[in-house]
């Protein structure tokens, strides 16, 4: 697995994950979540999940806009934000107590944690 093919990778689930959001599809549903209140969380869901979009785009395309040497000098800095983007969900899971702690929220981590991981071995 190439570089190139790593960012599209990640590029790619971070564009699902926000038309997700933007849909409304990833909020939760089910008993306590009653559209009344929910106008601000929709609201912030559409709004992270058009950066999501957006930011998903620029990984998409950035092996089309940068050499190799140049997505090898990018990549350490943006590993640094990935593990930040791990760290908050994790933070909220165990320490805020807010997220529930389900399959879905560990196969994301580890999903993310495997792309961490190929980030770093490629780019070396």
């Amino acid at each position: 697995m190439t570089l190139a093919l790593i960012y599209k990778v990640f590029g790619g689930l971070h564009m699902l994950m926000g038309v997700m959001m933007g849909l409304g599809l990833a909020l939760p549903q089910g008993e306590g979540w009653g559209a009344e209140g929910l106008d601000g969380i929709v609201t912030m869901a559409e709004h992270f999940g058009s950066a999501l979009v957006v930011i998903g785009f620029m990984f998409w395309m950035l092996p089309s806009w940068t050499s190799e040497a140049q997505l090898k000098k990018a990549t350490m800095p943006l590993i640094g934000a990935q593990v930040l983007l791990v760290l908050v969900p994790l933070y909220h899971a165990y320490v805020s107590k807010t997220i529930n702690t389900d399959g879905g929220f560990y196969g994301l981590i580890l999903v993310s944690l495997i792309l961490i991981g190929l980030f770093y071995y490629r780019s070396r």
